[in-house]
């Protein structure tokens, strides 16, 4: 069995799939599901820079649940030989989707494999029966683990994204980032193929407003994916499909302002929230118009996203869910291009509002400052 290439369109039950340079999935698929684990293969070939021998290390990245092992064992096999030739493994965090057949693999397959992850993950893993003895802590490798081919992993803390001792793996030579949960998500039952497309933010989504605890995880995850050098340029998380190309810079905005977990959780246990949202809404809408007459419907239709918790008949605004998140969307969209004069009555009555109504501070950009760059972060 030979691994298919990216621009191919694969059976994904049958074969392994090279997403980068010697990175490959090596999942499982049914069809028809809509929420599946996503292990990969990091075959590294080089030389050792201390003995100058030609080198192979072979690193699984989120090996899955038990339930998969059939499949993982025959993909990788099919690219390296067998399990014994793995060198580690890899894993996020403790969920047992996303590592539990670590304890086959290394009990039976690869006796030899070493098993990084945070010692947090490691006090829960452990569980499994995992041999000890073999455990690599990814706290001792901080400026990054050199491979014994040359090559450079690096460590990632993600915490609460969604487990406290979550950490990403990146691999600076491809430029992709193994993500774990982080931007992982539901796919639709008809999607063709590995990579995503527009339509999966919506899966992403819903999968993070259950899972994340809170949007200042998110904020604090996707700074530090911002900063890693060279810039990802792919994000292979550990459930749905793989994210590339422009819609890695998108997804990071939107994960950034996304409402999650404790931040919608009374909105979703107490409706007069929502009917509060919706007065403040009312009341911020209604005073553009006075500021902006006809173009208050063109603003408002500009945005994709409003579409997923309001409904707009071009008169009324009404707020369906997330009612701060939509406030703030709206007050953004709203004061895009606008001078002070205008812009700055719309935020004072969308703050006095909530305020009025006992309702949490919305975040706006009242200082007015890069408030273009605000809102296009909105609208992406």
């Amino acid at each position: 069995m030979t691994p298919t290439p990216a621009s191919a369109s694969p059976d994904l039950r049958l074969v392994p799939v090279e997403i980068a340079p010697e990175t490959f999935w090596v999942g499982k698929r049914d069809p028809g599901s809509i929420f599946y684990a996503n292990p990969y293969l990091r075959r590294f070939r080089g030389t050792d820079p201390k003995t100058q021998r030609q080198n192979e290390f072979n690193l699984l990245i989120d090996p899955g649940s038990s339930s998969d092992f059939s499949s993982i064992h025959t993909k990788v096999t099919s690219l390296i030989g067998g399990l014994d030739r793995l060198s580690a493994v890899f894993i996020n965090h403790q969920d047992p989707d996303v590592g539990s057949s670590a304890a086959i693999i290394s009990a039976r397959y690869a006796p030899r494999a070493g098993i990084v992850c945070s010692e947090d993950t490691w006090r829960l893993i452990v569980h499994f029966n995992l041999p000890r003895n073999r455990f690599i802590a990814t706290e001792k490798f901080a400026q990054g683990l050199n491979v014994p081919t040359g090559h450079k992993l690096l460590p990632v803390p993600s915490p609460f994204c969604h487990f406290r001792g979550a950490v990403m793996l990146y691999d600076p030579q491809t430029r992709v980032l193994f993500s774990g949960d982080l931007f992982g998500g539901l796919t639709d039952a008809a999607a063709q193929g590995l990579w995503a497309e527009e339509s999966d933010w919506k899966g992403i989504r819903a999968f993070h407003q259950i899972y994340m605890p809170v949007n200042t995880a998110l904020q604090r995850a996707v700074d530090t994916i911002r900063k890693l050098t060279p810039a990802v340029e792919m994000i292979a998380p550990q459930h749905g499909r793989v994210v590339r190309g422009p819609l890695v810079q998108q997804f990071l905005e939107r994960m950034e302002r996304l409402q999650v977990g404790l931040d919608i959780m009374d909105e979703a246990q107490d409706r007069t929230h929502l009917q509060a949202w919706n007065s403040v809404v009312d009341r911020v809408v209604t005073l553009a118009h006075g500021y902006l007459g006809a173009s208050v419907e063109a603003k408002l239709t500009t945005s994709q996203e409003l579409a997923d918790t309001a409904t707009y008949d071009g008169q009324r605004l009404t707020v369906k869910r997330l009612g701060k998140w939509t406030l703030e969307h709206v007050v953004g969209l709203l004061c895009q291009g606008e001078p002070p004069e205008i812009a700055g009555p719309i935020i004072v009555e969308a703050t006095s509002a909530a305020a009025e109504y006992n309702l949490p501070t919305p975040h706006l950009d009242i200082e007015g400052n890069g408030a273009q760059s605000q809102v296009s972060l909105l609208t992406a």
